[in-house]
């Protein structure tokens, strides 16, 4: 058996270098504070505690995981969202940065208010159970297509006791919600081309869901387009329409807006300084 100080140096020393040295050693923290339910000072003040053979086995074994491909948060079995500790696994789509930063956006335009939002393509909840626990007075529904993920959804909003109402719904026909009006209707739809597959690191094409990912290659905007047209007749006077968006695509997202009568649209950039976001009013 070994310390808490000599497991991270291990942990680190046996990744893959496909992790620069100080992402190992992030990881390496990650993994003990899970698996010995330490908080970040915690590791510190015992790095010189004993760890359980039952825990020693659990990091090796994550190790092995990790080395094999899985990514991260796949092999942790949760991952941190925006304040938000969500369960992540095969069945969604790992929530990114950017999505944070989006979320973030929306927050900043809406708080103070108690907007009816529509988060479209929901996955694990990230989008709506952020909104949510960030807009305390606003009405959430998110809906999604893959069982599996509403799911996952489900299960999230229970562990975190976050009141948001997830269902069963295509992106290109949303003919249930018809009846309703939206204050806010926000969206990170599959926009991948099919021609970018080969550029993807294998992480992604061996455990994410491919279906979350990715479009054909003649219609890149189909999602963006059909949500588009259903938040043109769905959103209430001055109610927004927020977009996650590939770098590429932004100025032919743009286009398909202004197309469908939108006229205030806004495009922002990441904090890698590429197109990503995109805001819409009438």
């Amino acid at each position: 058996m070994c310390t808490v100080n000599e497991m991270i140096g291990h942990f680190s020393e046996k990744l893959n270098d496909i992790f620069t040295e100080r992402e190992k050693k992030q990881i390496a923290k990650m993994f003990l504070m899970h698996y010995m339910q330490y908080d970040a000072s915690e590791i510190l003040l015992n790095k010189d505690s004993t760890i359980p053979q039952g825990v020693e086995e659990k990091l090796e074994n994550s190790i092995i995981q990790i080395n094999k491909g899985k990514p991260v948060q796949y092999v942790l079995g949760w991952t941190h969202f925006y304040g938000l500790d969500l369960i992540t696994d095969r069945r969604a789509l790992i929530p990114r940065p950017e999505t944070e930063e989006l979320v973030n956006w929306i927050v900043d335009t809406w708080q103070g208010r108690s907007p009816k939002i529509l988060d479209v393509g929901t996955g694990s909840g990230c989008i709506a159970l952020s909104l949510k626990s960030a807009i305390s007075k606003s009405n959430v529904f998110g809906v999604d297509v893959i069982q599996n993920a509403l799911d996952l959804a489900n299960e999230n909003a229970i562990q975190l006791k976050i009141n948001v109402q997830f269902d069963f719904a295509n992106a290109l026909k949303l003919h249930d919600y018809s009846h309703y009006k939206w204050d806010l209707i926000v969206s990170n739809p599959p926009y991948i081309p099919l021609d970018n597959k080969e550029q993807m690191k294998d992480h992604v094409l061996d455990f994410e869901p491919e279906s979350a990912l990715f479009v054909p290659n003649n219609n890149p905007l189909l999602y963006y387009k059909a949500i588009s047209l259903y938040a043109r007749d769905h959103l209430v006077p001055k109610g927004s329409l927020f977009f996650e968006v590939h770098e590429e695509m932004a100025k032919d997202v743009e286009a398909v807006l202004k197309s469908y009568g939108f006229n205030q649209i806004e495009i922002r950039q990441d904090l890698q300084g590429k197109d990503r976001m995109i805001h819409a009013q009438f």
